[in-house]
């Protein structure tokens, strides 16, 4: 499964000062992130859609 940052595909100039990184987490385990303002919450942010795509996918 892939982390948050390679999901987004941001490059290490950015990941390295972000504090999911920093805690080898994912933004939505923090509830804090780079795109997090964007969005109304996780349900509603394209990082973590994708992410539940892919989980779903693993398990078919």
């Amino acid at each position: 499964m892939r982390n948050c940052w390679e999901i987004k595909g941001c490059p290490a100039s950015h990941y390295i000062r972000c504090s999911a990184y920093m805690q080898k987490v994912d933004c939505w385990q923090l509830k804090d992130g780079c795109v997090c303002a964007s969005f109304n919450g996780c349900e509603d942010c394209i990082i973590f859609k994708e992410h539940l795509s892919e989980k779903t996918t693993e398990r078919d």
